[in-house]
């Protein structure tokens, strides 16, 4: 079987995040053949057949991992769910002002037509006596 069957070439910096080790010792492994490595196109690939497997400790770093990006995801529905109910409170009060001032607007409009009459209240709520 050949080297393409059995596994296929990734640069290096992809080997070795996905197995978990620094370049250096990468490149360590390289100069004691430990991996297979060729250069092509001026970048050297490395042999990922299975030969070398992840540091312990690392599955459980990707655990960890996708716990927090379930978190965060979990998190991020929340916050937009208060945004859309912030929105949602917005465009009611900018309702609710539109409503009092077009109120306030006639109700100034019909006292500045009457010269007699004494100037309007200011606030939207009417006077109790």
């Amino acid at each position: 079987m050949s080297d393409l069957e059995s596994g296929s070439w990734v640069p290096l910096v992809d080997f070795s995040v996905k197995k978990g080790i620094s370049l250096s010792t990468l490149r360590r492994y390289i100069k004691a053949n430990k991996v297979l490595w060729k250069l092509v196109e001026g970048r050297n690939l490395v042999l990922d057949d299975g030969s070398i497997s992840a540091p312990r400790g690392h599955a459980e770093k990707d655990l960890v991992e996708k716990i927090d990006q379930q978190d965060l995801l979990i998190k991020l529905q929340m916050m937009e769910e208060e945004l859309r109910s912030a929105h949602e409170e917005i465009a009611e009060l900018q309702t609710l002002v539109a409503f009092y001032e077009e109120k306030w607007s006639k109700e100034s409009n019909s006292f500045s037509n009457s010269p007699s009459s004494p100037s309007p209240s200011l606030s939207p709520f009417p006077e109790q006596d």
